[in-house]
This record gives structure tokens, C-alpha cells and sequence, in this order.
């Protein structure tokens, strides 16, 4: 009988780059079948597909040359760390570094007024657990109070501008802390992480953390305490506006640690019931009015997500059951007094961040949203 011969096998180019693809990623494939290691007796492994190994080799790849880019990078600022001296402590200044004043500010045109937000501003700068925070937070509350007990309309305006003034401050500082800047060196950092989000999807969630802590705790507690004041002088309208106007804060609050949300949504509740008294539009005439809706819808759109997923309460709950009610009435009448594609927008937002959130079943504006509906359809027909 005549014995059939061996096929003699064709060689391509690709044949090194296939056999260098399975020999590196052998330990990955499956044992062949013993009725296929009789056939095959030159070989125990199966040979992957060149496209998957081609693709096995660029993962392993991709994740060296990240651990390698970080290492160099890491050494390369350790490099540089060590040649730059040890700057010499500088001295502290002899003169106080006062607040910036606008120009023709009541704060600024006075001694009065001067030295009032000076003193808030060095408030706002002592951490809490210094001893001598309660002195200087003590001493701003004093003369506060006594502006107000003097009366005047440029006692008045000099409260009202160095609050102002203050709570701006403030509010920039805690959205300082609540991420989005890189200055200097930093950005090679932010390269980096952009670098992981690219080779790394799944592991870009982990790079949006939240933020909080004593320090951010404390300045959202000033907030707090500003707004009041500010309330007390009649200047809550602006403590709204500005307050509205946060939405990048608004948006990262929603990431912050507990505490830090419940000093948040404080200060939200409160703002938000300034924002539907009948003091918030006294002194506007037809032309304000417009004005007003948008310093309502701008506190809507940035903090209503926070009242549907932010935490209510660490130890114990941070509004009763009558507040949390008062606080659903106060939502409704703000949202009947906006135009129908505002209320629109509103609802849906509302909608949206209530249905995502399971822990939680307030704010409940069922009602309010069954009674926009039916109203627009009756319009429709």
C-alpha cells in the first residue's frame, strides 16, 4: 500500500509573528484533547488565533507602558524635588492682608466698613480648631449686631457689602476645595489621570471621588451663618443669587461626604425659603421681575438634586417630619410661580434625580407634577 506523503506547509511572512504570539501567550491557551495530542504530537498547546494574541499583547503592553509612565514621572518629580533647595521660611508680614474692595463698595469707603470685613475675613481663614476662631467668629457677630442696633441706611449698606462680600469669598473657597482647579504642577497629574481614563474606562468612576472634611465643613457652616446675617440685614436676594450661580458646587455635592451634605443642604433650605418669601421681590418693578424667576430657577437647577439624593441626616435626621413638609410646600409655590417651559424643566429635573435616588422619598412633588400636567393638557386641547 502506498503510504500518502506530508503535505509540505506554505511559510509566510507572518509565520515568526505567529509563532512568537503563541509561544508568549502558551500558558494562556487551553490543553488540546488527547485524541488531538495523538494527532498532533509536535505540540501541546493550542495555537491562538494572531488577532487575539495580537490583542492579549497589546493589553499587557498598554498596562507597562502605564506602570512605567508613572514611575517615570514619579522619579522625575522626586529627581527635581531633590535638586530644588529647601526654601528658607519667610518671615511673616508686618501688614495685615486686607480683603479686596470693589470700587465704590460701602465696605470700602469707610473705616466701618474696612474693618468689618477684615475681620470676617480673618474668620474665614482661622481653622476651627484653633482656640482663637471663636474670639475673632465672636468679635465679627459683635459688630454685626451693633451695625444693626445703630441703624441707618450707611450702617445698613456697610453690613450688607461686607457680607456680601464674605459670602463670596466663602463660596470660592469651598468650590476651590470641591476639585476642578490644577495649577502648576498639577497638570501633569491631571495628564496622568486623563491617561487612565483613556487606558483604564473602568477605572475612571474611582477618579471622581468626593470631597469634604473639617475644613470644607467649616466653610459650609460659614455659609450658613453669612446667609443668616445676611438675612437679618435684608440682603438675602443677593446670598440667593450667588448661592444660585454655584452649579459646579451644586453638582460635586452631590459626591460629598455626608456631613458635608447636611451643612449643604441646610444652607439650601434655608436659601430656598428666602428665594419664596414675598421679601425677595419687594423693590422690583416689571423689568425685575424677569430676574428674579432666573435667580429662582438658578437655585432649582443647582441644589433640588442635592434635596433628592443628598444625605438627610448622619446621626440623626437634619429636618423634621413639618419641616420636610414645609419644605415640599415652599418647592411647589416656587415652581408655580415660573413659566410653563421653566416648570417644565423643573419637574423633569426633579423627576429625574428622585427616581435615582432609592434611599430617599423626599422631596415628593407628585402632586405638583399632576397638576402641571393636567393644566398643559388642558391648554392642549
Amino acid at each position: 500500500m502506498r503510504q500518502h506523503q506530508p503535505m509540505r506547509q506554505l511559510r509566510t511572512p507572518m509565520d515568526p509573528l505567529a509563532a512568537l504570539a503563541s509561544s508568549f501567550f502558551s500558558a494562556f491557551s487551553p490543553l488540546l484533547s488527547s485524541s488531538a495530542q495523538h494527532q498532533q504530537q509536535g505540540s501541546t498547546f493550542l495555537l491562538l488565533p494572531l488577532p487575539v494574541a495580537a490583542a492579549r499583547a497589546l493589553t499587557v503592553l498598554r498596562r507597562l507602558l502605564l506602570l512605567a509612565t508613572q514611575a517615570f514621572i514619579s522619579l522625575f518629580f522626586m529627581f527635581l524635588s531633590a535638586l530644588a533647595p529647601v526654601p528658607p521660611p519667610q518671615p511673616p508680614a508686618l501688614a495685615p492682608t486686607l480683603p479686596r474692595m470693589e470700587p465704590g463698595s460701602p465696605a470700602g469707603d469707610s473705616c466701618v466698613g474696612r474693618a468689618l470685613a477684615h475681620v470676617l475675613s480673618v474668620a474665614s481663614r482661622l481653622p476651627v480648631a484653633s482656640r482663637k476662631y471663636e474670639l475673632v467668629r465672636g468679635l465679627a457677630e459683635r459688630l454685626l449686631d451693633d451695625n444693626v442696633r445703630a441703624g441707618g441706611a450707611r450702617v445698613g449698606a456697610v453690613n450688607r457689602a461686607a457680607l456680601s462680600g464674605a459670602f463670596a469669598r466663602t463660596l470660592r473657597q469651598l468650590e476651590s476645595a470641591a476639585g476642578g482647579e490644577w495649577p502648576g504642577m498639577e497638570l501633569a497629574v491631571r495628564a496622568v489621570r486623563a491617561g487612565m481614563r483613556w487606558w483604564r474606562p473602568t477605572a475612571s468612576s474611582s477618579l471622581d471621588e468626593g470631597f469634604g472634611g473639617p475644613a470644607a465643613e467649616k466653610l459650609a457652616a460659614e455659609l450658613l451663618w453669612l446667609g443668616q446675617k445676611m438675612a437679618e440685614c435684608g440682603a438675602a436676594r443677593e446670598a440667593v443669587a450667588q448661592f444660585g450661580d454655584a452649579a459646579r458646587l451644586g453638582s460635586r455635592a452631590l459626591v460629598a461626604e455626608p456631613a458635608l451634605q447636611v451643612s449643604l443642604l441646610r444652607l439650601a433650605v434655608f436659601l430656598f425659603k428666602h428665594a419664596n418669601s414675598r421679601e425677595f421681590e419687594e423693590g422690583a418693578d416689571g423689568k425685575d421681575m424677569s430676574a428674579v424667576a432666573e435667580q429662582r430657577m438658578a437655585m432649582l437647577r443647582s441644589w433640588l438634586p442635592l434635596l433628592c439624593r443628598g444625605s438627610t441626616g448622619t446621626d440623626a435626621p437634619v429636618l423634621t417630619g413639618r419641616e420636610r413638609a414645609e419644605m415640599v410646600t415652599v418647592l411647589e409655590d416656587l415652581i408655580d410661580k415660573l413659566s410653563w417651559e421653566q416648570r417644565e424643566e423643573v419637574l423633569s429635573l426633579w423627576l429625574h434625580h428622585f427616581a435615582s435616588c432609592p434611599d430617599t422619598d423626599w422631596p415628593n412633588l407628585e402632586s405638583c407634577y399632576t397638576r402641571w400636567y393636567a393644566e398643559a393638557r388642558r391648554l392642549l386641547a
